[in-house]
C-alpha cells in the first residue's frame, strides 16, 4: 500500500472529503488531491505527525506503512482497531457531542434490555 492509498484509506474510515482533511491538518485541497492522484509520493514527518494527532493512525504508518495502522494507546492495548478507532473519536468530541453518543449508547442498552427480557418471556 503506497502513500496515496494510505491517504484513501484514513478519508474513507473517517467519512471524510479531501476538503475537510486539508482543513483539519492545514494543507491546501490540491495538496491532498496531488497525494491522492500520485504526483506527490511523499509528505513530511511533522505532517505525518498531524494526521496521527487528528485522526489516531501511527505516523509511521502514514508514511511507511509500517504497523501497527493505528496509533499505540497503552490503556486500550486489549481493544480492537475498531474500538481504539471509535475511543479516538470521541476523544475528539465536545462535552455536549460526548452526551449524545452516551445517550445514543443507552438507548441501545435499553433496546438490547428489551429484547432480551421479550425473548425470555
Amino acid at each position: 500500500m503506497n502513500l496515496n492509498e494510505r491517504i484513501k484509506t484514513i478519508l474513507t474510515e473517517n467519512g471524510l472529503k479531501q476538503k475537510e482533511m486539508a482543513k483539519d491538518i492545514g494543507v491546501t485541497e490540491s495538496y491532498i488531491s496531488s497525494i491522492i492522484n500520485g504526483r506527490n509520493s511523499k509528505i513530511s514527518q511533522s505532517l505525518a505527525t498531524l494526521i496521527e494527532e487528528k485522526y489516531g493512525y501511527n505516523s509511521g504508518w502514514v508514511l511507511f506503512g509500517m504497523e501497527p495502522k493505528l496509533k499505540n494507546n497503552e490503556k486500550n492495548r486489549s481493544l480492537s482497531c475498531l474500538q481504539q478507532k471509535a475511543i479516538f473519536q470521541i476523544e475528539r468530541l465536545s462535552p455536549e457531542q460526548v452526551k449524545a453518543v452516551l445517550a445514543f449508547v443507552k438507548s441501545l442498552e435499553e433496546i438490547e434490555s428489551a429484547l432480551t427480557n421479550h425473548e425470555n418471556h
